[in-house]
């Protein structure tokens, strides 16, 4: 039976902080988080500031953010594109330095489209106090159904905490082959703070 980890960020102090998404975006930021289709709503020549209070620099093929969205290098693209067998629309974007000068083209927030419902909440530490009874509002240990989860899902999102999104092994396995920058895992049962 196959795995699954979170998909998160690295806290390398060497890599960068990007900490909010232009007025363009901002209105319709919360699609991206949910994994709701931007399609014609996504505005052009999105750049995204590395957070100046943050001294890190290197802009990693998963990019450290404050806004739950998954900021990838074109390299992850393409392995994501080809092998993780999931929706994912990807929104070109360009990242500047504290200076406000582009240190990164070529870079895209990943919005995968896919979710599944499979938290074990009896396994798992959960807060529920979202107004809507179906989502939850903090997830701090996850365990999940296996049956509930698709044989050919390697990448998705919890339906009932969007923001979060697992990957199965095999997936993670071809990715840690390719030595990406940025990339931290977080096993079923292991502590985390997603909201």
């Amino acid at each position: 039976m196959p795995s699954f980890s979170i998909f998160s960020t690295s806290n390398d102090p060497k890599h960068c902080l990007v900490d909010e998404v232009p007025e363009s975006l901002k209105p319709k930021k919360w699609r991206i988080s949910k994994g709701m289709p931007m399609e014609h709503r996504y505005p052009s020549d999105v750049v995204l500031k590395m957070d100046s209070g943050h001294k890190g620099l290197v802009v990693p093929d998963l990019v450290s953010n404050t806004e739950r969205i998954a900021i990838i290098s074109s390299k992850l693209k393409g392995l994501l594109d080809q092998h993780s067998g999931a929706r994912i629309e990807f929104l070109p974007v360009s990242i500047a330095n504290h200076k406000g000068r582009v240190a990164a083209k070529d870079y895209f927030i990943a919005n995968v489209l896919d979710h599944v419902d499979c938290v074990d909440k009896e396994h798992s530490e959960v807060e529920e106090l979202h107004p809507d009874s179906t989502l939850l509002s903090g997830l701090f240990r996850l365990q999940v159904l296996q049956d509930r989860i698709p044989p050919e899902a390697k990448m998705f999102r919890l339906k009932t905490m969007a923001p979060a999104i697992l990957i199965r092994d095999d997936l993670r396995a071809l990715l840690d082959a390719e030595n990406l920058t940025g990339i931290r895992y977080i096993a079923m049962g292991e502590e985390c703070a997603i909201y």
